[in-house]
């Protein structure tokens, strides 16, 4: 009886076997170094890191500086003043006499009116006379200089615009600094002097000198602040008097 007990048991735990091993059968076995399923490796790793920077990227904002604008091309037809500014009889004499000076390219007609366009307190008449000048280049230097001291910040800085494209045509070192010197004797605008001083970087050092001096030495306190640090940039030392200044050409001079 003990012996078929025995073999009873053998025979259970063989069949356990089979079935143990017919079930792992059915399930396949997975490598430490295979992948799971798209799926469940989509849920389950964390993104990488291309994806997370992928997802916190934001569009560019746009700048908040303008563009610059380009300037508007002038038009030969005439203008009108705008409806909104008062205008005395006189004031539109001026302004249309203006307007056809410069239809006619004529100076010669433009020139009488000038002084008395630069003391107009009508803002379009003085701007309008700014705008002739601008056509009429080297010829018109030194009537530009008459607007370069206008309470208006833009008339001042179109003046000042033609002015330095006026000077482009003027070849004579001697002439050159000669006007330089009669704007910067005028100009009272610290931004504006500073741009226009620099046109006479290429004048001779001894001829810089001159013109920077009698600035400081001027009674336009803007002028002789500008002149100050345009003598400091040239001499790389701090004005002390004209005869400090004639000492250091003698000093230093030009090859």
């Amino acid at each position: 009886m003990s012996r078929v007990k025995y073999i009873l048991s053998a025979l259970a735990f063989v069949a356990l076997g089979v079935v143990v091993t017919l079930l792992c059968m059915g399930v396949p076995k997975q490598s430490p170094g295979e992948r799971m399923p798209a799926a469940e490796a989509s849920e389950s790793r964390p993104a990488p890191k291309q994806e997370k920077k992928a997802a916190r990227k934001v569009q560019k904002r746009p700048s908040r500086r303008p563009a610059q604008a380009q300037p508007a091309p002038r038009l030969a037809a005439p203008s009108v003043p705008s409806e909104e500014t008062a205008m005395s009889a006189e004031d539109k004499a001026a302004y249309d006499t203006l307007q056809e000076a410069l239809d006619s390219d004529d100076y010669e007609k433009l020139a009488p009116l000038l002084e008395k366009a630069s003391q107009s307190g009508n803002r379009e008449v003085r701007e309008k006379a700014v705008e002739a000048l601008s056509w009429f280049g080297r010829a018109a230097l030194s009537d530009l200089t008459l607007f370069m001291a206008d309470p208006d910040e833009d008339i001042r800085q179109d003046a000042c615009t033609a002015w330095a494209s006026a000077l482009s045509e003027v070849e004579d070192a001697q002439e050159k600094g000669q006007y330089a010197s009669a704007a910067l004797e005028i100009l009272q605008d610290k931004n504006l002097s500073d741009s226009l001083i620099m046109e006479i970087n290429d004048l001779p050092d001894a001829q810089q000198i001159d013109i920077v001096t009698r600035l400081i030495e001027g009674p336009n306190k803007t002028a002789g602040e500008v002149a100050r640090e345009h003598y400091e940039f040239i001499t790389g030392e701090e004005y002390e008097s004209p005869e400090a200044a004639e000492q250091w050409l003698q000093e230093n001079p030009e090859d």
